[in-house]
């Protein structure tokens, strides 16, 4: 094979000494270098304002399908495609100028890289020396780097770097069509997925999530996937109101999932930032739907929220309050007050629920609605949820221990720690560290809570009743559980949840609801707790009803364990 040298010698003597070319093109050894060339070599000639090739050479000319019909006077680049022929002749006339031009273009479907350099005698240019590599490998290399660097790979939704890059374009040239508004969209959740059913699930959800976005998204939108759960889509101009298409995602979250054979839920949270102010950047209005779905997740999420200035300043007290939780263990702030359940008919207290209670050093009284969804958001409810049934199952015996009769404990846990495989494990180490007797050990669960993964939720529960431990359904009314599933659910209370107590006399239909909910229960052999009674009229309601038993400030607010004890002495 020809040596570099070589070929290096035939560009010299092309480029630098013309007149010496048609002598070395007759030369054999010449020839079959330049046609063994891997490139594309050629010259092109002009007359009488016309281009035409005196010569095409290399290996690459038969790739890119020249013939040499397109060499000699009677020929011109007219042959080429129309685009190839008017970028060619622009960069002709400027190689005319004197100048060496190099471009990239492409041609039947390769991608190439050009070199024209002019050959000048009298100071004037009396043909063009060109050369094309083929550079399709190396194009589709960047290509796919380009993709790998700008669309996430799981959903092939543009990425957050696309998203940025997008805007700051629409921003900075003022277009017509510029974007009305950015909808952030958080999953819910998404953790308990990937711990209870590994990595994979937890990507086909992200992955049915973004075809279900795609669906229903109009044309116009873009969605991008903005990184871990959450996506954003960019609402263009001609969507007026963007209440219904935003309740439209979601409720289409809502719908279930089929993983591993069985139904699972999902939730979000969505935030919406206006396109609006002048001078803001990309950043800031993805930042202003990002505090807009921080703020509603600790807000209770599953709800559409568009940003304002408030809303910033109090996620800003929010953030602080994250350091603050985690440093209450340290400093003994976390306290545990216990309300009683009542025997409807005798008045008697049954059990207690025991509560968490926090008192800030410089704040004071933070109430759990404050610092609970914090605590999920931040990976802290899980260590609180521990701490939490182990000072119950302590009282419990420290009450026990003092001669008092025994009463049930109820403890709340989160979704987030019910759907954990250690879940089981902490709460058997420490029903033995404690010496607690689990048959007065009660939990309690809200019905989404085990909506999002139902059969896992069942699977675990059976376990615990295997245990001796009761279980309830806290907040019942509140969530979606089918008749189908609560018949499912090894549970002993229902929980009726205070807001439907609070409205008897007040809003039409509840009474028949209340009703409706403690025939229900006993229907599938539960006992019925109503909570948030707060009145003698409620109490003689639910007493006609055949309600099992009640909790609610009139018997008693939730108290601290001294006044418990005193409580339970009456009945001992």
């Amino acid at each position: 094979m020809p040596n570099e040298k070589a070929i290096k010698q035939v560009e010299d003597d092309l480029n630098n000494n013309p007149s010496k070319r048609n002598n070395l093109l007759e030369d054999h050894n010449y020839q079959q270098i330049i046609q063994q060339n891997m490139n594309l070599i050629f010259v092109i000639r002009q007359v009488d304002g016309r281009f035409y090739f005196s010569l095409l050479a290399g290996k690459l000319k038969e790739k890119l399908g020249l013939s040499d019909n397109l060499l000699g006077k009677d020929a011109d680049l007219s042959k080429l495609d129309l685009d190839l022929k008017a970028l060619f002749k622009a960069k002709l006339l400027e190689t005319l100028t004197g100048q060496d031009i190099a471009f990239r273009h492409t041609y039947q479907q390769c991608y190439l890289y050009s070199m024209l350099s002019p050959i000048i005698e009298n100071g004037k240019v009396i043909e063009i020396v060109g050369t094309s590599i083929d550079i399709t490998a190396f194009e589709k290399a960047e290509q796919e780097i380009e993709y790998l660097r700008t669309y996430d790979r799981l959903t092939n939704l543009p990425n957050r770097e696309k998203l940025l890059k997008d805007l700051e374009i629409s921003i900075e040239n003022e277009q017509i069509n510029t974007p009305k508004a950015l909808i952030m969209c958080d999953l819910d959740r998404l953790k308990n997925i990937n711990d209870t059913l590994g990595q994979y699930a937890g990507d086909q959800v992200i992955t049915l999530i973004a075809d279900r976005l795609l669906e229903i998204t109009p044309r116009g939108c873009k969605i991008y996937r903005f990184g871990g759960d959450e996506f954003i889509i960019v609402v263009d101009q001609t969507i007026e109101d963007l209440s219904p298409f935003a309740e439209e995602i979601l409720h289409s979250i809502r719908q279930p999932f089929v993983l591993s054979k069985n139904d699972f839920y999902m939730t979000g949270t969505i935030g919406i930032s206006y396109l609006n102010e002048s001078g803001a950047q990309a950043e800031d209005y993805i930042n202003r739907a990002s505090v807009a779905v921080h703020y509603g997740k600790v807000n209770g999420g599953n709800r559409v929220f568009e940003y304002n200035n408030q809303m910033s300043e109090k996620y800003n007290e929010l953030l602080l309050l994250e350091s603050d939780i985690r440093k209450a263990f340290q400093f003994n702030e976390f306290t545990l007050s216990y309300q009683p359940k009542v025997d409807v008919h005798t008045n008697e207290i049954v059990g207690v629920e025991a509560l968490i209670r926090w008192e800030h050093g410089k704040k004071g009284k933070i109430p759990p609605s404050t610092f609970i969804p914090i605590a999920e958001e931040i990976g802290m409810i899980e260590q609180i949820g521990e701490w939490v049934l182990r000072e119950a199952c302590n009282q419990f015996v420290k009450w026990r221990s003092s001669g008092l009769k025994p009463v049930m404990v109820a403890v709340n846990v989160s979704a987030v720690e019910l759907q954990q495989a250690e879940f089981l494990i902490r709460v058997k180490n420490i029903i033995k560290e404690t010496g607690m007797d689990p048959n007065y050990l009660e939990i309690e669960i809200t019905e989404n809570s085990i909506m999002q993964n139902t059969e896992e939720c069942i699977a675990t529960m059976n376990q615990l009743r295997d245990m001796g431990i009761s279980l309830s359904i806290d907040d019942f009314g509140t969530g979606y559980s089918s008749m189908g599933y609560l018949q499912k659910f090894p549970i002993n209370y229902l929980k009726i949840d205070q807001s439907f107590i609070k409205e008897l006399f007040n809003q039409s239909g509840s009474a028949e609801i209340i009703k409706a909910m403690i025939q229900l229960g006993h229907t599938f052999g539960l006992k019925v707790v109503a909570e948030g009674v707060e009145g003698e009229q409620i109490l003689s309601f639910i007493q006609h009803q055949d309600c099992d038993y009640y909790q609610g400030y009139f018997y008693s607010k939730p108290v601290e364990p001294e006044i418990i004890k005193e409580k339970l002495l009456e009945y001992s």
